[in-house]
């Protein structure tokens, strides 16, 4: 997995993966919901209405673009067109407007009870963001100046800074939202222990790690790597000599440390010389497609079990983490059937598949008239006397 991938998966704290920086937030206390279809610009139009706000078609198709975005980058792969319409478009429409509900909702309650993120916990969460990027893109050999690593990862999904930062600011708020309507006890240390009785061999249960630093030369740097190594091995200072000499600027002021690691987080050739030697060896210079490397292995960590003192923590916040999850979707739905959400046809992720083209779905009525052709019926009946727009 590469950094772009990571420039997602790395934003954990949101509930969603749709995009919710362009929700439109409308706090309309009191008022009932616009019928769906007000509006006919497609963009525009009113695809799901509740009281205090609507998603519109727009938003669901930004969304359903994302997501496919995300999807593909997480296997490297450029993501395909999903044009409107395909199958693999209702699948993650599917998706999609439940997400932008939970986010609208979650948000619109934030706006009722003065629920704010400062400017203060946004950028340092950007600032994590872009520190975990760059880790992840030097633990697979991949150099480059951290910014624009960084910057590359948010031009890949559709990002700008500006909308990125919206994008962390609405996934914070979520999260506050969820905090404090879905409370709890924290777990206790009994329910920690038993935990990890069960998932040691699988969660707790460390691999092989190497501790490695590097000093990276450039294509043609071959010769100035074979004369920085005979200065180590004559007693030079590693870390001196990479602050001096590396082409890695996400370490080189680190003395070109890489972290312990698993097997397999480089590119093949760095990999298999790192893995492949004793601890405290000098190795290189090893060729990759960046250049040429100097590796020394500073220390090889055995496998072995995970003390449970050491992951505690991790367990009590991964299961407050799962019950504050069950509670706040108890929320939504509580908040869904409250505020009187209604569907156009097709947009309600509840409703059957839709049958072939004139086709009657098993035990029900042939589609309403003035409904599209082939669609399920709405599973909520819109506003007596009104039709939704086509």
């Amino acid at each position: 997995m590469g950094p772009v991938a990571l420039i997602y998966l790395l934003y954990r704290k949101t509930v969603l993966v749709a995009s919710a920086a362009v929700l439109a937030i409308f706090v309309l206390s009191g008022c009932g919901a616009a019928p769906p279809g007000e509006e006919v610009d497609s963009g525009a139009k009113k695809v799901v209405t509740y009281q205090g706000g609507e998603i519109t078609e727009g938003e669901v198709v930004e969304g359903v673009e994302r997501l496919s975005a995300q999807s593909a980058a997480s296997t490297g792969q450029p993501a395909p067109e999903v044009r409107p319409g395909s199958p693999e478009f209702e699948a993650a429409k599917a998706q999609v407007v439940p997400q932008l509900l939970t986010t609208d909702l979650a948000l619109s309650y934030a706006e009722e009870n003065d629920i704010t993120v400062s400017d203060e916990e946004v950028q340092a969460e950007i600032d994590n963001t872009k520190q975990a990027v760059a880790q992840q893109a030097q633990q697979q050999g991949q150099e480059g100046d951290p910014e624009q690593l960084f910057g590359d990862a948010l031009q890949q999904f559709g990002f700008t800074e500006a909308s990125f930062r919206e994008e962390v600011r609405t996934g914070l708020t979520v999260q506050k939202v969820q905090g404090e309507v879905a409370g709890g006890d924290a777990p206790t240390e009994e329910e920690v222990r038993a935990y990890y009785d069960e998932n040691k061999e699988t969660q707790f249960t460390q691999p092989e790690q190497r501790c490695i630093r590097h000093i990276l030369f450039n294509k043609e740097g071959e010769d100035l790597a074979n004369e920085v190594k005979g200065e180590i091995e004559d007693g030079g200072d590693f870390a001196a000599l990479a602050a001096e000499h590396s082409q890695d600027p996400s370490n080189k002021d680190q003395g070109g440390d890489l972290g312990c690691v698993p097997e397999g987080q480089f590119v093949p050739e760095f990999d298999e010389a790192a893995f492949g030697a004793e601890e405290g060896e000098l190795l290189g210079p090893v060729e990759t497609e960046f250049g040429f490397h100097l590796i020394e292995v500073t220390e090889i960590r055995p496998e072995g079990e995970t003390p449970f003192e050491e992951v505690a923590p991790q367990i009590e916040e991964q299961i407050t983490a799962e019950q504050q999850a069950g509670e706040f979707q108890a929320w939504v739905d509580g908040e869904l059937e409250s505020r009187d959400v209604r569907y156009m046809p097709g947009y309600d992720p509840n409703a059957p598949v839709e049958a072939p083209e004139g086709a009657v779905p098993e035990g029900g009525a042939p589609p309403e008239e003035g409904a599209p052709e082939g669609a399920a019926p709405e599973a909520e009946p819109a506003p007596e006397g009104e039709q939704p727009q086509e």
